[in-house]
């Protein structure tokens, strides 16, 4: 009776680690729509914008460039507002301002 009480248990654990949010890498930068795309940053991202003194709006927080500092959480600070464009740069390359 006791190895079918494990079972739950060994399967539940197994499962919790898909479930962890992904992290940015550290010393890269990010476009704020990126950052949504990797894990959980929105507000992460609305807390770096408010420390610079920026909006929050849609286009601040997807068009906004974010240096990934690193830490557990993936912490990040705010670079610059691109404007026009913020461009995914692919996987382990920065992302830039077009």
């Amino acid at each position: 009776m006791v190895r079918y009480a494990v079972l739950p248990l060994a399967i539940l654990a197994a499962l919790s680690s898909f479930a962890a949010a992904n992290n940015c890498k550290v010393n890269l930068k990010y476009c704020g729509a990126t950052l949504l795309r990797v894990g959980n940053y929105d507000e992460q991202i609305r807390e770096a914008l408010r420390a610079a003194h920026k909006p929050t709006d849609g286009d601040h927080i997807e068009k906004s460039l974010f240096f990934c500092s690193g830490g557990p959480n993936g912490e990040i600070e705010y670079l610059q507002f691109c404007g026009n464009r913020c461009v995914d740069g692919g996987a382990n390359h920065n992302d830039y301002c077009y």
